[in-house]
């Protein structure tokens, strides 16, 4: 009885997941945005053409109020993106973002 609380750590640190991705959308729920960023910088690092870590590093960045860190991470989601709303999406708020 008393390895129950053992077994339920070591099986928590265990099942923790190795994807930056999951790691900076947990972060980023709990509001942790500048830890979340570290994971995204993380996903970056493996893969350096992935439209959706750069969506998610803009989103990170306007939400810390850095535009223009969140201007470079838009253009390069929409230098990789080959999904149209994606796209859409990014020039959307390349255009906000150059505006102010």
């Amino acid at each position: 009885m008393k390895y129950i609380p053992y077994l339920l750590l070591i099986n928590i640190i265990f099942s923790a997941p190795d994807d930056p991705l999951v790691k900076a959308l947990s972060a980023m729920k709990a509001g942790l945005y500048r830890d979340a960023l570290s994971h995204v910088v993380e996903a970056q690092n493996m893969d350096q053409t992935n439209p959706e870590v750069f969506r998610l590093k803009a989103l990170l960045h306007e939400a810390l109020d850095e535009e223009n860190e969140a201007l470079i991470a838009w253009k390069s989601c929409l230098t990789y993106s080959k999904n149209k709303l994606l796209k859409e999406e990014a020039t959307v708020h390349i255009k906000s973002l150059t505006r102010e």
